[in-house]
């Protein structure tokens, strides 16, 4: 009777949820649509590298990349080993000999000395030295040369950051080209040589489209971060998220400039080396197509075999071109997000959704009025973080984990029965079990949706969890189902069973499959099974999407196979499988970075291929069982 009085009110609850979720995507769909800009960039060391075999300048070489579709350049801060061409270092005790007899005597034998003709370029080093290094910086002129005497061994010098090549980036900006200038972090940064030492920069700041940081650390993190901040607030310009290169402060700097990032892609050089052509720009148009990523930095390939480092690198950067215009990108200047529209409202009535489905899987366990308590205790603390607007973040963190582990759950208990199904039947259930999982992604994108997700700086928590708890949570209701009031001793009576060789090796299976289950889910998985990742290329490039592989190889196949069976325990395997599926759907929904109609084209075709294999599946086992039953075989 209590059921029945609280159900249509839950399932009300749910509904509401789902439009206020609604309301909420499409304002994130609309904020992703309208940002398609990616900056194909080139990194000016290799242009330099690549002019130089080539027989060309370095500006017909910049040009012939525009060409391709190249338009931006990174210049990464120089240190004294690209600068080896313009100056010379010697240690005081042989730079000595170099100075007029008159100036001999000021030279200080525990320095080193800098040398070089060009003036304007010994300004800019004395200006980086004087901020980046301990002692004093000695200048002394010799007839044609300047000096720059520091106090540190060429040793130490190597990885000290000496500001950007002005003439070059000059040259770059001349010809169209926009200016990613990669800044190197320095021991003893504070908030005076923070401002000296970015100061050049701001002679370009029309032409930069977004500042990146070379180091694991960002200069003058933690103690000079608001000064810092402070800096790239005046230069008015973006700093870059460089993909899979976590660099400390730097999501921290990203708050402070109110969320103006733009997300970086690149391929590093000893990686290009060995990654075939094909992979490396399926690598990068991925970047950008799927994992909003707005730079993309193209690294060349100089190949010992090639006749010609020039063609085929030009050629690179032209398909390059060519496969993010035909993956429905632009090329031009990247442009941050806009600010996502946050909506109080629309949140709290998508969290209760989440709660409401909270009580159905309590009902499930047969627990209602615990399912009420404790969803009761949920709205209360749900209702105090936002109305109070404490610990926000925090709490919408907790409702998406929860609503990660409750609807697949939910969604693959309401599906069980201990009777088989036909194909047809199963197929009807299969579906109506998808979309209420889908449901628990839909809150998941909606409660998670803002530009640090989007960005990447905050992550949803607690993948893990969401991978395995669903599949306890089900194997006790399913227990519990079965069994009824023995479930205790049915459990024991397992417990209690011998030890077989047959059972240890079924857990060593079991367990090796729990562990590669694990390390292949969440934001950083381990490498991919032989083949996998020819059978990745080929359905993305046929689907546009790739279904992830636990839903259209497992997932579906497996539960509509369940289905088919009926529930017995010696089934349960199978019911695992199937409900991998539901939690791999739902997991998708949860990597904001990625943008939300990839993940839905990418749950509808594992939804649909899942289901082709499934229907393949079960016919041929009801093809094999009635074969086996013929000859008194089959146990079932």
């Amino acid at each position: 009777m209590l059921r029945r009085r609280y159900q249509p009110v839950l399932w009300a609850m749910l509904i509401i949820a789902t439009l206020a979720a609604g309301v909420v995507i499409t304002n994130r769909v609309r904020l992703e649509e309208a940002n398609r800009t990616v900056t194909l960039a080139v990194d000016f060391q290799q242009v330099q590298k690549l002019a130089q075999w080539s027989g060309l300048t370095t500006r017909e070489t910049l040009s012939r990349l525009q060409q391709q579709g190249a338009n931006a350049v990174l210049f990464k801060e120089q240190t004294i080993e690209d600068l080896q061409q313009q100056v010379w270092v010697r240690p005081g005790t042989e730079a000595v000999l170099y100075f007029p007899a008159a100036v001999q005597k000021e030279v200080r034998p525990e320095y080193t000395y800098l040398f070089t003709s060009d003036r304007k370029l010994a300004q800019r080093l004395e200006l980086q030295l004087e901020n980046k290094i301990p002692g004093e910086v000695q200048v002394l002129a010799g007839s044609d040369f300047v000096a720059l005497g520091i106090p540190l061994s060429t040793a130490e010098l190597k990885e000290v950051g000496l500001g950007f090549p002005e003439r070059e980036m000059a040259m770059a900006r001349e010809l169209g080209l926009f200016l990613i200038p990669q800044v190197r972090w320095w021991y003893g940064a504070n908030a005076a040589s923070l401002a000296a030492t970015l100061r050049p920069l701001f002679a370009y700041q029309d032409s930069i489209v977004a500042l990146l940081f070379n180091d694991k650390n960002l200069p003058g993190y933690p103690h000079y971060l608001f000064n810092l901040a402070a800096q790239v607030e005046q230069l008015k310009v973006p700093v870059g998220l460089i993909e899979f290169f976590p660099q400390q402060g730097l999501s921290q700097l990203v708050v402070l400039l109110d969320k103006r990032a733009l997300r970086v892609h690149s391929i590093s050089g000893d990686e290009m080396a060995t990654l075939p052509p094909a992979a490396a720009l399926e690598r990068l148009e991925l970047a950008a197509r799927e994992r909003n990523n707005r730079i993309l930095i193209a690294r060349f390939k100089f190949t010992p075999g090639s006749t010609n480092w020039l063609e085929d690198n030009l050629h690179f950067v032209g398909e390059l071109r060519r496969v993010i215009l035909a993956g429905g990108l632009t090329i031009g200047r990247a442009e941050p997000f806009s600010s996502f529209p946050f909506s109080r409202l629309w949140l709290y009535l998508t969290g209760l959704g989440v709660l409401a489905a909270g009580v159905l899987l309590m009902m499930q366990f047969g627990l209602l009025r615990l399912g009420l308590a404790l969803g009761f205790l949920g709205l209360v603390i749900w209702t105090g973080a936002l109305g109070l607007n404490h610990q926000v973040l925090l709490a919408r963190k907790v409702m998406a984990l929860g609503a990660a582990i409750i609807f697949p759950t939910l969604a693959v208990l309401m599906a069980w029965s201990p009777v088989p199904r036909s194909l047809k039947a199963g197929i009807a259930v299969t579906l109506r079990t998808a979309l209420l999982s889908f449901l628990g992604a839909l809150y998941i994108a909606a409660i998670l949706a803002d530009n640090t997700f989007i960005l990447k700086i905050n992550e949803f928590s607690g993948v893990k969890i969401a991978f395995v708890a669903p599949l306890f949570l089900f194997t006790a209701a399913v227990i519990i189902r079965q069994e009824g009031r023995g479930a205790g001793a049915a459990l024991q009576g397992w417990l209690d069973a011998g030890l077989t060789v047959k059972l240890v090796l079924l857990a060593v299976v079991v367990a090796a499959a729990g562990v590669l289950y694990l390390s292949r889910s969440g934001n950083e998985g381990v490498g991919l099974l032989p083949f996998e990742g020819q059978m990745r290329s080929f359905l993305g490039n046929v689907l546009l999407a790739r279904p992830r592989t636990k839903e259209f190889l497992l997932g579906y196949p497996f539960l509509l196979l369940s289905l088919s069976l009926g529930y017995q325990h010696r089934y349960l395997l199978f019911w695992l499988l199937g409900l991998v599926g539901q939690i791999s759907l739902v997991n998708t929904f949860s990597h904001i970075h990625i943008p939300f109609l990839i993940s839905l084209l990418r749950t509808f075709n594992g939804l649909w291929l899942g289901l082709l294999i499934g229907s393949l599946l079960v016919t041929a086992v009801k093809l094999g069982a009635g074969s086996l039953r013929r000859n008194r075989a089959w146990p079932g």
